[in-house]
């Protein structure tokens, strides 16, 4: 007798949620709905998969419980703003979550509820972070001591255009995060924090060009979970586009205290936001890429190493799926796989690099990518 299929849940319907759907969708074994308020969201999503809808507004924690009790597997791919809670309504529930969620809170943080709850989270679970934890956790597992992390990585549009020279590939509100949550860092063993958008340099890419690199707190939970003493995550971006967000910020366009403006309160974000995110939407279309660079360096007995992966994916035309929407969903759906075959399943909250640093789980994953066309080139090779 077949073993029934396992029901999963996405919830948003966004440029992520929707890779993610489609691709569990294909999946034999699943059954797949999608959860968003917007309707067209989910007509969108409908018309180019086989799987069921379900129009719920994610933003209340009480309906997000009640949604995902019917379900095996929930997968999440909704703003930061909401992350934390979402992740603690569906642990509450007890099921088994894998969620991309760039939220400012410690997500660890539930890991005793959800151990009480037997059931199994991974967090920002998308390619950086997420891909880029597993990597480094894969590496210093296998490095003592291990010395060093370094994490470059961007989506950006495959044409250049002033004056921002950037389009957005996922939640533009969260493109904003990135440029002021303070930025930490590891220099000499020690947690530093930095600005976001500071210390920028250019570096060249093969297949690209030359790119800018500044600080962003990409680093995540690998500054708790990695004893390495040195560790830095950069974002990049075409160069300028650094610059000109600078300017903004220190105006004030990305503050959250309300102004008065006309006998008006009005949060400068949010009118930044009315503006801006119209003109970093892309075309239908348009074609973005993704750039990531992983180096991690140490010892493995007397040898000196470095662990690096290279990553370089571009829009792809067959299903219309955006680079940076690939790159994100589909390691969230590896490791959605890896949860519904139970080839992972140890309750808790875990962040990507416990299952980087686990045999063989590193390998899955970049096979799954490799399948749906996403390569990343990996080398060890020992330093002088």
């Amino acid at each position: 007798m077949s073993q029934a299929a396992k029901k999963v849940v996405v919830l948003g319907a966004g440029m992520v949620g929707s890779a993610i759907a489609r691709d569990l969708a294909a999946e034999a074994g699943l059954r797949v709905e999608v959860a968003d308020v917007r309707r067209e969201a989910l007509d969108r999503v409908a018309a180019k998969a086989a799987l069921g809808t379900v129009p719920v507004d994610l933003a209340d924690p009480k309906a997000v419980a009640r949604l995902v009790s019917g379900y095996d597997l929930v997968v999440g791919a909704l703003p930061s703003v909401i992350g934390l809670r979402t992740l603690r309504a569906v642990v509450e529930a007890g099921r088994d979550y894998v969620d991309i969620s760039f939220m400012p809170e410690n997500a660890l943080e539930v890991a005793a509820l959800a151990r009480q709850r037997g059931c199994t989270a991974v967090v920002d679970c998308g390619v950086a972070p997420g891909l880029s934890n597993m990597m480094a956790g894969h590496a210093a597992a296998r490095l003592d001591p291990c010395e060093s992390v370094e994490i470059y990585v961007g989506g950006l549009p495959a044409e250049r255009h002033w004056p921002f020279e950037y389009k957005a590939g996922f939640a533009p509100w969260d493109v904003i995060e990135e440029y002021t949550r303070p930025a930490r860092l590891v220099e000499h063993g020690r947690v530093v924090v930095k600005e976001p958008l500071s210390e920028p340099e250019l570096l060249d890419f093969p297949g690209v060009g030359t790119l800018e690199a500044f600080n962003t707190d990409g680093l995540r939970t690998l500054v708790d979970t990695l004893k390495a003493p040195f560790m830095k995550e950069k974002t990049l971006r075409w160069p300028g586009h650094a610059e000109l967000m600078r300017v903004l910020k220190a105006t004030g366009f990305f503050s959250l205290e309300p102004v008065e403006v006309a006998g008006q309160r009005v949060r400068p974000r949010d009118l930044t936001a009315a503006l801006l995110f119209p003109r970093w939407a892309f075309e239908e279309g348009e074609p973005d890429l993704t750039v990531m660079r992983v180096r991690v360096e140490g010892y493995a007995g007397r040898q000196h190493l470095a662990y690096t992966w290279d990553l370089l994916d571009r829009f792809h035309e067959g299903t219309g799926l955006r680079s940076m929407s690939r790159s994100t969903g589909f390691v969230a759906t590896s490791v959605t796989r890896l949860l519904a075959s139970g080839r992972f399943r140890e309750p808790g909250v875990h962040p990507p690099e416990a299952l980087g640093a686990r045999d063989g789980l590193l390998d899955q994953v970049l096979g799954d990518l490799a399948a749906r066309g996403l390569r990343c080139r990996g080398t060890v090779a020992p330093l002088g």
